[in-house]
């Protein structure tokens, strides 16, 4: 198993726990918002709620930068492939996700630096690993009933 694998699957264990019942610290209310923070200088990941309550958190050794506090590319591609396999896998139908849900990337000031993930009811917000291929798959459905036209 690869490092970046080892990351996706730590990082999806911390949005896992929220709904363990082992965990003291698990969900018991619901939630409309999650907020990420990531500490690079000390590799930490941390989860607030909707008043921004810490509700989780996890230390990723291999995202500690003590020479570099910018959060890095591969740090946000990691967060946002964990979060989009939970997404495959139905993790975000829990009936403690409330609708409309979102999961923000934010800065220590709390600042919106990225949305990650925004579901509603009929409407799912995703970024880029689900959606790769999309206009080509489109264009060949488009393609193919423009051929039955003809």
């Amino acid at each position: 198993m690869g490092s970046t694998e080892k990351e996706i699957q730590l990082l999806g264990r911390l949005f896992q726990d929220l709904l363990d019942e082992s965990n003291p610290r698990r969900l018991q209310t619901g939630l409309s918002d999650i907020f990420v923070r990531i500490d690079a200088e000390r590799g930490e990941v941390a989860l607030y709620g909707d008043d921004d309550e810490l509700i989780n958190t996890s230390v990723i050794f291999s995202w500690i930068r003590p020479e570099d506090k910018s959060i890095g590319e591969d740090m946000i591609a990691q967060l946002r492939d964990a979060i989009a396999r939970l997404e495959a896998k139905g993790f975000w139908e829990h009936d403690l996700f409330e609708r409309p849900f979102s999961i923000e990337l934010v800065g220590e000031d709390f600042q919106t630096i990225e949305e990650l993930l925004f579901l509603d009811d009929d409407l799912v917000k995703v970024s880029t690993p689900l959606l790769e291929g999309l206009n080509e798959d489109l264009d060949n459905f488009l393609g193919n009933l423009l051929a039955d036209l003809k």
